[in-house]
């Protein structure tokens, strides 16, 4: 099994945030072995973030603009040739 240390440069930005907020709990109302893992694995959290804030942001493309709709002629046919009641 791969330590949960190996595992932090691969996990998304989100996964981050959910894993230190846990870390961060565990420290205030976890078991002695668990605070112990957290205060461990908190650190190394925090240095990966600082790290990917400081890359360089790719430049995002513009977003494309879906093309337009053709304008259909009206429908005709029985549909519309209802009596109104």
């Amino acid at each position: 099994m791969t330590p949960l240390a190996d595992m932090i440069p691969a996990m998304t930005s989100a996964d981050l945030t959910t894993l230190r907020a846990n870390a961060a709990r565990l420290v205030e109302h976890g078991a002695s072995t668990q605070v112990m893992a957290a205060n461990d694995i908190i650190p190394i959290i925090d240095a990966e973030v600082a790290r990917r804030a400081a890359l360089p942001q790719p430049a995002k493309a513009p977003a494309k603009r879906a093309a337009p709709k053709k304008k259909l002629p009206p429908v005709t046919g029985h549909q519309t040739a209802l009596p109104s009641s």
